[in-house]
């Protein structure tokens, strides 16, 4: 295929106005957004699941109408399709895999599944599902939900792919699961095979991983996701300076060699790629750009040879910008924030997480997409139009990255960046964005007074494009109204009651969010949380005092300058730790790096008040 765009100028204009309503309107009095997250091939119809609306639509592409609506009892987040039975995985702590059946539009069942169950598999009478927030792959019977195995993924599992001959299955998880002052990090793949689980990490500088998809004939993995420069400064973005985004391509049969295709042309970013899918027939490999709102059709075959053709004794050469020349055609989508995608081998249907829509794109060449709308009347509120621009590349100078890329869901990317913010050759830990706006002043030094200044300069400096005053007003909107996800350390199975009424508690822990309870362990954690002093700093009920502490920990440039102090809430999410995310673990945080009891009086405390310790600071 020739690398061009598919539409003409005048559509991608639209697409364009489609993204960019503004943020001056008001919810509309529906049901709010459908917010698609995923789709299936159902026979004719696209099988289309609605993580906002609850609910999992069977549409016809030829008409654009809705055959069958079926709600659901949990936000979904993922399906498989069996036949006629779906199995649709749903839900955050104590998420489920409810049963479907499409044909009668019913709901024979539910299987417990974890903390937020994503990506099931259905193969050979066995249901496999990535318990995101467990860090977890489990087996289940497919007809009873009996569990029959579990096993540990590396950090946040959020896409998963099973061998044809169920022999092997993989996890690709999302971010980086160690220190980040090294020299190498990255997110990896986990193998489980003969029932044992292997991690073999990605190329240096992988996270955000969001798609995975095995081929046909079960030789190769594709898994998209950002490449990050983390070890440059922040000072440009021209060639992917910064981040880059790519697919990595991956023999089964040598899972140590990943081999990363970027996906972006030397003057345009490919940002944010997601949803990955082979072809029926294994002759294309298609990606999905959440970011710039585009698909990539690649000619894997001919990918493939030009993989061996231009190998240097393992040296990436695919790893370079243009790489793909002729050989994808690169299709600007009339919708926003393309994720999901599915192929019925003539056609790809795509879904529109922010525009409410379903793209059916052809295969066939110089065919054009067509627009399936999912919700006419509905008009965003100012908060979604904010999570829609944190999310959106078309507000950075060529596509590079949007405010996701560094912030997955708003929170961190597990690296360390040097921000020119506060000088040069000095970088820090990505801090999470949740809380934000309630605990000024922000960044590692606090040398933002605020996180609306924060946000600003964030689009001049790392996107370097100066945004409009609807745009960061919107994006504020977003982040000041984010939800707690409630940590996997907390007793799902038994929710805790409210101990306040006071505003503060509930802007840390939102209304209608429902939190477990302290385990055992974490309750005593709880007391000695406030004997070794660490309420000093940490206090409830956010859990930072806002202030610059001399916390011993700074280095290099940094020696002798004092740390903001963060938020302990959701602190279970963001490691690694300490502000140049040297610390791999909470309790290395609290003993390896707290030499002198700078940080709590933790130094006299053996191995179970240690572990008490974590456990309630994990549960936060």
């Amino acid at each position: 295929m020739k690398m061009k765009h598919m539409l003409p100028s005048f559509l991608a204009a639209a697409c364009c106005l489609l993204a960019l309503v503004s943020c001056r309107q008001e919810p509309d009095s529906g049901a709010g957004p459908v917010a698609p997250v995923d789709v299936k091939v159902y026979g004719k119809l696209a099988a289309v699941l609605g993580h906002g609306r609850k609910k999992l639509e069977l549409v016809d592409p030829g008409s654009g109408k809705v055959v069958k609506s079926i709600r659901l009892s949990g936000k979904p987040n993922g399906m498989a399709i069996d036949g006629n039975t779906a199995y649709v995985a749903e839900g955050g702590p104590g998420g489920v895999v409810e049963v479907v059946a499409l044909d009668t539009g019913t709901v024979k069942g539910a299987f417990p599944a974890g903390h937020t169950p994503m990506s099931p598999v259905v193969r050979n009478g066995k249901l496999y599902v990535a318990a995101r927030f467990d860090s977890k792959i489990v087996e289940m019977d497919a007809s009873s939900g009996k569990v029959l195995n579990s096993w540990p993924a590396s950090r946040e599992p959020v896409a998963l792919a099973v061998s044809p001959d169920g022999k092997k299955i993989w996890a690709a998880n999302h971010l980086p699961a160690g220190a980040a002052n090294g020299d190498f990090t990255a997110a990896a793949l986990t193998l489980v095979e003969n029932g044992k689980a292997v991690h073999f990490p990605l190329a240096n500088g992988t996270q955000g991983v969001r798609g995975m998809a095995v081929s046909p004939d079960g030789r190769y993995l594709a898994v998209a996701h950002v490449l990050s420069r983390y070890q440059m400064p922040t000072t440009q973005l021209d060639r992917g300076w910064m981040n880059t985004n790519a697919v990595t391509i991956m023999d089964t049969a040598c899972p140590d060699r990943p081999h990363p295709v970027l996906l972006d042309d030397p003057d345009a970013g490919a940002a944010n790629p997601w949803g990955v899918l082979f072809s029926p027939d294994g002759s294309r490999l298609l990606v999905t750009h959440a970011g710039t709102h585009e698909l990539s059709i690649i000619d894997f075959p001919a990918l493939l040879a030009r993989m061996k053709k231009e190998d240097r004794a393992g040296n990436p050469v695919s790893e370079r910008l243009g790489f793909l020349h002729d050989i994808r055609t690169r299709v600007r989508l009339p919708l926003n924030g393309p994720r999901a995608l599915a192929s019925d081998g003539e056609n790809v249907y795509v879904t529109g997480y922010f525009s409410d829509t379903l793209a059916q794109v052809p295969l066939k060449a110089d065919a054009v997409p067509r627009n399936i709308p999912l919700n006419a009347e509905y008009r965003p509120s100012r908060e979604r139009l904010g999570e829609q621009y944190f999310n959106d590349a078309s507000h950075c100078f060529q596509g590079w990255q949007s405010c996701a890329t560094c912030h997955p869901d708003a929170r961190v990317d597990g690296l360390n960046w040097d921000l020119l913010n506060d000088g040069m050759g000095n970088p820090k830990n990505t801090r999470t964005m949740f809380l934000s706006h309630r605990t000024s002043p922000v960044m590692s030094l606090g040398v933002r007074a605020s996180a609306e200044v924060a946000v600003t300069a964030g689009f001049v400096h790392i996107q370097f494009m100066e945004p409009d005053g609807d745009l960061a007003a919107c994006v504020n909107e977003y982040l000041k109204n984010m939800k707690e996800v409630p940590s996997p350390f907390l007793m799902a199975g038994h929710p805790s009651r409210p101990q306040t009424k006071e505003t503060g508690c509930a802007q840390c822990h939102a209304p209608g969010v429902e939190r477990g309870s302290l385990t055992e362990s974490a309750r005593r954690g709880r007391e000695i949380f406030k004997t070794a002093g660490c309420v000093q700093c940490h206090p409830h009920p956010y859990f930072t005092t806002k202030e610059l502490v001399a916390t011993g920990t700074a280095k290099g440039l940094d020696e002798g300058r004092k740390i903001l102090v963060p938020s302990l809430v959701e602190v279970w999410r963001t490691a690694p730790y300490l502000h140049d995310g040297r610390a791999k673990t909470l309790r290395e945080a609290v003993t390896v790096h707290n030499r002198g009891d700078i940080r709590g009086k933790t130094s006299s405390l053996n191995d179970r008040e240690l572990e008490d310790l974590v456990n309630y600071v994990q549960s936060l």
